[in-house]
């Protein structure tokens, strides 16, 4: 039975219609409370949420790939001990697989907004506990080349970035850094196919990075290829850091 309280704060077609469609988890399709607590409409269910995998410590503290087992003395993974990344740190509040996976593909792929509005809520607290905010100044997306975006029709990294901007309370410039060129997806690409297939993919505008801290907005970080490529374009513009949020990343270097 849902409470008369709860009820009265919905819209009333609102209130009706989940009286007679309950809404259903976006993952597994799951029946949900009609009116969770406090009125707030949740995408996932309880089962689906708990199965999530947390990017929680040990992580590397630049790249912040897992580091299961390891000890406190080592502060960074091989990969970024052998070869140090442009941008200052990488972050994200689950890794790359299960439930968050099927997530992630839900958003990108087949326009599940409220999946997408979620996973900015969980990136924006994450930014909140790993990044000094205080010297962000701006909050910018891994840009699409402008065919791609008239092709496909949206642009997932950029709802993201602005969902986490308003979050964050931050400005939004996604016109701070664009796609020069055409790239192949990086899903179909060995480790080192990904770096050469972004190298100076991307354009930083001068006027808009000179001297500010900005925080890099994308879905999943895997080899970080190309976030190692926007990073080179903001520095090369003058961007004083660049701190990498992600919704996901990849559990193992690949």
């Amino acid at each position: 039975m849902v409470h008369a309280k709860l009820l009265r704060r919905m819209r009333p077609a609102e209130a009706f219609a989940n009286l007679l469609y309950p809404p259903a988890c976006l993952l597994c399709r799951a029946t949900l409370p009609p009116v969770p607590p406090q009125g707030i409409t949740h995408p996932l269910c309880r089962k689906c949420l708990e199965a999530m995998p947390r990017c929680g410590p040990p992580v590397c503290q630049q790249c912040g790939v897992g580091l299961p087992g390891a000890f406190d003395a080592i502060a960074r993974c091989a990969v970024c001990r052998n070869n140090p990344r442009v941008f200052e740190m990488a972050r994200a509040p689950w890794q790359y697989q299960g439930p968050v996976q099927d997530a992630v593909r839900q958003f990108k792929y087949h326009r599940r907004w409220r999946i997408g509005r979620w996973l900015a809520e969980g990136m924006a607290i994450t930014a909140q506990r790993s990044f000094p905010l205080d010297e962000v100044t701006a909050v910018l997306p891994v840009p699409l080349h402008w065919l791609a975006r008239r092709l496909r029709g949206r642009h997932p990294s950029a709802d993201l970035a602005s969902a986490v901007a308003r979050s964050l309370e931050k400005p939004y410039v996604p016109q701070a850094l664009r796609r020069s060129r055409w790239t192949r997806t990086q899903t179909r690409l060995g480790w080192r196919q990904r770096f050469q297939n972004v190298h100076q993919a991307f354009i930083a505008q001068g006027p808009l990075v000179r001297h500010r801290s900005l925080l890099l907005v994308d879905d999943v970080l895997t080899s970080g290829a190309t976030a190692e490529a926007c990073a080179l374009a903001l520095k090369a513009a003058g961007a004083r850091r660049v701190f990498v949020l992600t919704a996901a990343r990849t559990p193992l270097h690949r």
